[in-house]
């Protein structure tokens, strides 16, 4: 393991070749596909600095063809080289990866033998709160000690975030919500955008905020309930707020199946948001590019058609899926296929019998031993269930049923009756599972078949 404290020794390459420090043309981009490399990419361009766009898929790069595409893996020592070929400077993102500190000091000794000069290191707000064993701030001190012209950007929570998938784009666009630990403090959110921007004066000019490091904030602070209030207002798109403890966050993510380094390091971007750390709006932005940073409601203006497009296309889906749940959930009953009708229903199924609203069923267990009884009082050779009318939408399905069978429970004659009804089913549906149902029929129906059978 190398010693961060320990001052890496970059004097031994003082024979190889070092380019003009006040003069940086070309820059390698790493993360060249992520939400700030693929904004950083066109705008070095358009300062006519040639680019070395890294990735680890030459083949997912979407950027500008006037890019130099390299490949790229922290994990391929030999790509580290060859990325390096001609830069001045570096636009670096850590890795992630619990060895980390190691990667990166071993590529800022390829930097030196490349001779490049130039590095942003591109940390994150939460680091200066770290202990210096925390990865993060372990990185940070591995760049400080180096004798590059350096610069630390920690930019805040990214406003792009809100429409990643996996960060909070599929729970505001599938279940209307955003979950976080805040513990009521707010959140300056920075659009990608700005970051890039100050990335590239900070890269085309290596005398500016030389060895230094500084906090990007978008230009206010929301708390969750005033964020989720600003998207509802501007997207239209309803969305409630969902705070999270940090007990019950880690409870989540461990039966999520997340691992223990990743549950470690978000237990700390927590633990700094409940701290007010994200919290601070600071002038870094415009100070280094000459003009304030974009607000969340500029974001929000731009991503509400999407928002809506998207929201409409999920809606369908799970429409579509309700609906198809309704038919696996018929298919299984009439079939007397209990183990694939019980996968239909979450754990906590309630199911009622509307004409007999004082006896509940709660729960699988007890929903398995209701259905098997019930299921016990027809011969289920000839039994028929028909849907006839079927409504749902993201929440709710509604299903109204023909039915036939031959009825062999309590007061049947011998060999049963052939009893016909229908019944009406209304069902409550969360993340592809019913948790409620209620069942509308009439039971008279089988007293009158039974009694006109005994005549």
């Amino acid at each position: 393991m190398i010693d961060v404290l320990q001052h890496i020794n970059y004097q031994q390459d003082s024979l190889l070749p070092r380019r003009d420090r006040n003069h940086t043309t070309t820059i390698l981009v790493l993360g060249a596909t992520g939400k700030a490399g693929r904004n950083l990419v066109p705008a070095l361009l358009s300062r006519q600095v040639e680019v070395r766009a890294a990735t680890r898929n030459s083949e997912a790069f979407d950027g500008t063809s006037n890019a130099t595409v390299v490949r790229f893996d922290w994990n391929d020592r030999q790509t580290c080289s060859a990325a390096l070929d001609g830069a001045d400077g570096v636009y670096l993102i850590k890795p992630e990866s619990e060895s980390a500190t190691d990667l990166v000091s071993e590529f800022l000794a390829e930097m030196t033998r490349a001779g490049a000069s130039r590095l942003v290191l591109h940390s994150e707000d939460a680091a200066k709160t770290r202990s210096a064993t925390d990865e993060e701030r372990r990185v940070e001190l591995v760049v400080e000690q180096s004798e590059f012209d350096w610069t630390i950007i920690r930019p805040n929570w990214f406003i792009q975030d809100l429409d990643d998938q996996y960060f909070f784009g599929g729970m505001i666009r599938d279940k209307g919500i955003i979950a976080m630990t805040t513990g009521g403090a707010g959140v300056s959110w920075i659009d990608s955008r700005d970051i890039a921007a100050t990335a590239v004066e900070l890269l085309c000019d290596p005398s500016l905020c030389r060895n230094e490091a500084f906090t990007l904030s978008g230009p206010e602070a929301l708390t969750i309930e005033a964020l989720t209030n600003r998207i509802r207002s501007i997207t239209g798109h309803h969305v409630v707020p969902v705070e999270e403890t940090i007990d019950a966050a880690e409870v989540r993510m461990r039966r999520d199946g997340l691992p223990e380094d990743l549950i470690a390091y978000l237990k700390r971007l927590n633990a700094s948001i409940i701290a007010g750390d994200t919290a601070t709006v600071t002038d870094s932005v415009e100070r280094v590019t000459g003009r304030p940073p974009r607000s969340i409601d500029n974001f929000l203006a731009e991503w509400a058609p999407q928002l809506a497009a998207q929201t409409e296309n999920v809606s369908r889906a799970v429409v579509k899926a309700n609906e198809a749940l309704f038919g696996r959930q018929i298919k299984a009953w009439a079939g007397n296929d209990i183990d694939s009708l019980l996968e239909c229903y979450n754990n906590d199924i309630v199911y009622v019998d509307v004409p007999f609203p004082d006896q509940p069923v709660r729960g699988l267990d007890a929903f398995r031993a209701h259905m098997i009884n019930y299921n016990g009082q027809f011969d289920r050779s000839d039994f028929v269930a028909e849907i006839i009318t079927l409504v749902a939408n993201e929440t709710h399905v509604v299903g109204e049923l023909f039915c036939t069978g031959r009825y062999i429970g309590t007061g049947s004659p011998e060999g049963g009756v052939i009893i016909s009804w229908s019944a009406t089913l209304v069902e409550t549906v969360v993340e592809g599972k019913i948790c409620s149902e209620r069942a509308y029929f009439d039971p008279t129906i089988f007293e009158k078949a039974v009694v006109k059978a005994s005549c």
